[in-house]
């Protein structure tokens, strides 16, 4: 296709800003590893480039250097969509050294419906400046060979690496493999590979983490080398990483249709025949999705569903659910079903995998390139990766038809004993505390161990035993068996009991807030949670200004449906602390932001239901609301199916001594 049509269907725009000086001039190039450009125009203001598809069909694939002539801002538009990810562009300043997402505000997406394709446009703006002339942008944060290189160089003296070449390319260029621990009759062989699409950048930081785990001497490092070998390759296409190809789609296919009998690329033979000496049964394949959308934004598992696979892999994400960075969704589980027609393709690594005699698990995980919430990066990713390791050693694979259970090693076992826990601990709290000590006081996994303290820690709160509680609760949060969840909720509950024990401190609620915060990446959820115990605190002790303070942070972290209440007790505190007018003005943004949310007719849900009662709630502290606007707030909690009658109850007194004044 000429070049020109290109530009037409996938073009860069390049424009300098009326806020650019008009003799601002742009240098364009991609002459450096990973960078891919064609650039079709470049005049006066205006530069126009393209992908470098280099036969391959439409993908989203760009990274190029700019340099600007002066400061100035320059607005970069392509035509189409999907160009832009839920970050906007990554950027560096540094020749590439380090990047940042530039951020979604910076970012006008094309609409999806109601404008001609050709018209069709998704822009980002950039202001240069004299300090950085010469920006860095790609489509996401790269992963480059001279990554690897910095990763290796980094653990070249780890006794439990070993650096070898699984073969040389077509182009002659040797691929890496490494190998984690040592081979043996009790251990079984894992298979990891990644970048089989060049461009699939961010899921090479989920596999960085995965390996530095395994060859850690974490408590799950040290376990998973007592039961694995791990064989990696993490860059199949090393060419096309290094030359800044997609990677993707390219004819005749790319590496990932390449698994037959017959393979072009050197790689995957080199791939096929390892798996075939090492006796591969287990294989983790990682890949990137589309570029934004539905699905493609989510941590997913695709493959073949063979039955054992399938049930193997729900055990693995269960435990990836207990170890993964709090803050990132667990992944889904989207196997194909291999009855369906047309499902089995042998030459997808995933599928070739899955088809082997007595396969255990094998799949792809589609890390997102990032997404809106959380911004995943290099660290998250690295982060995420690691749990997903530890989650491995957690997961008792079902190898045989024969062995079908899985015992108190199962995920659901846990889940069910934390379930029973719960309902008893209020009840009946003697048999609770007998049920936690039992795992204490005999030999049992540590992941129980470490769910007994919590446990206890939790009973003696109830009972105000704040000093045995928190011991406890320690105890959980310290134990180096303990998983993320674990660990993330154990400081939770040292905050909410020390915020309840009238003798700790405004020093010890601080500290103590400022330790749960290091964890890393703990759920939103989670820290609302830590940000309202210190709320409590400091509001018992009348530090009202603190109070505001952290009231307005667990703002920035509730759930939607609690932004509202929470908008409200700051209002309240602005009143306890004399600042009546700074309280109205919550009270309004409240209104404001709930009204949005809740339509003229609320969904009938739950969390709806507590959104029409916290509206109510606003309406009636602003003293210039009108009797009309407060029956209006009224009726959407009056009208609505799922608010309890204990609460309908006190609208209506409420509303019928407002009626009265």
């Amino acid at each position: 296709m000429p070049i020109v049509k290109l530009g037409l269907v996938f073009g860069l725009l390049i424009v300098a800003s009326p806020t650019s000086a008009a003799e601002m001039k742009l240098t364009i190039r991609s002459d450096y590893p990973g960078g891919n450009v064609i650039v079709v125009k470049n005049e006066a203001g205006a530069v126009q480039v393209v992908p470098d598809l280099r036969g391959g069909l439409p993908w989203f694939y760009w990274n190029f250097e700019a340099s600007a002539s002066q400061p100035g801002r320059v607005t970069f538009s392509f035509v189409g969509t999907q160009q832009i990810g839920v970050r906007g562009p990554a950027y560096s300043v540094d020749e590439g050294k380090s990047w940042r997402w530039l951020g979604a505000e910076q970012v006008v997406y094309a609409p999806l419906t109601g404008v001609p394709a050709q018209d069709k446009r998704e822009t980002f703006t950039y202001d240069f400046t004299a300090e950085h002339p010469k920006v860095r942008f790609a489509v996401a944060i790269p992963y480059l060979p001279d990554d690897l290189k910095t990763f290796l160089a980094k653990h070249a003296s780890n006794p439990n690496l070993k650096q070898q070449f699984l073969t040389k390319t077509r182009n002659g260029t040797p691929v890496e493999l490494l190998q984690i621990g040592e081979a043996g009759a009790m251990r079984s062989a894992l298979l990891v590979t990644a970048r089989h699409h060049a461009c699939e950048s961010m899921a090479s930081y989920v596999l960085e983490g995965f390996l530095q785990e395994a060859m850690s001497d974490s408590p799950a490092g040290i376990e998973f080398r007592k039961r694995y070998v791990l064989f990696a390759v993490p860059l199949v296409d090393r060419d096309g990483v290094q030359a800044g190809d997609q990677g993707k789609n390219r004819p005749p296919h790319d590496h990932n249709r390449d698994y037959g009998p017959l393979p072009i690329y050197p790689e995957i033979q080199a791939i096929q025949e390892l798996g075939a000496a090492q006796q591969v049964k287990y294989a983790l394949d990682f890949h990137c999705p589309a570029l934004r959308g539905d699905i493609h934004e989510a941590f997913h598992f695709l493959g073949l569903g063979v039955p054992r696979v399938k049930e193997n892999l729900d055990e693995y994400i269960a435990w990836i659910k207990e170890e993964r960075p709090q803050a990132v969704m667990t992944p889904l589980n989207l196997l194909t079903d291999p009855q369906k027609p047309n499902a089995v393709n042998p030459k997808m690594n995933s599928h070739h995998f899955a088809l082997r005699d007595g396969a255990v698990i094998a799949a792809t995980l589609e890390v997102p390139y990032t997404q809106p919430e959380p911004a995943l990066d290099p660290a998250m990713a690295r982060s995420y990766g690691a749990g997903m390791l530890r989650a491995w050693t957690r997961t008792k694979f079902i190898v045989d038809d024969a062995a079908s259970a899985r015992g108190a090693a199962g995920n659901a076992e846990l889940l069910a004993y934390r379930t029973t826990f719960g309902k008893l601990y209020r009840s009946k709290p003697d048999e609770a505390e007998a049920a936690a000590r039992a795992y204490l006081e005999k030999e049992s996994l540590p992941v129980y161990r470490v769910e007994a303290n919590s446990q206890l820690a939790l009973l003696r709160w109830t009972q105000r035993r704040y000093a045995e509680a928190l011991e406890f609760a320690a105890t959980a949060a310290n134990d180096p068996q303990a998983t993320m969840y674990q660990r993330s909720a154990a400081g939770v509950l040292r905050l909410q009991i020390m915020a309840d024990d009238p003798r700790s401190t405004s020093e010890q609620i601080e500290s103590e807030l400022r330790s749960f915060l290091q964890l890393p990446y703990p759920a939103k959820d989670r820290q609302a949670k830590a940000f309202e115990s210190a709320v409590q605190f400091f509001t018992s002790k009348q530090s009202y200004e603190r109070a505001i303070e952290l009231a307005h942070q667990q703002a920035t972290v509730a759930a939607p449906y609690e932004t509202g209440k929470v908008m409200n007790r700051i209002a309240s505190l602005y009143d306890l602390a004399k600042r009546p007018a700074e309280a109205i003005v919550v009270r309004r943004e409240a209104v404001e932001l709930l009204r949005k949310r809740l339509g003229p007719v609320p969904q009938r849900s739950i969390f709806a239901a507590m959104m029409t009662l916290d509206l109510f709630d606003a309406v009636c502290g602003i003293p210039t609301s009108t009797l009309a606007e407060k029956q209006a707030a009224a009726k959407l909690v009056l009208d609505h199916e799922v608010v309890a009658a204990m609460y309908k109850d006190k609208v209506r007194k409420t509303l019928a001594e407002l009626e009265k004044q």
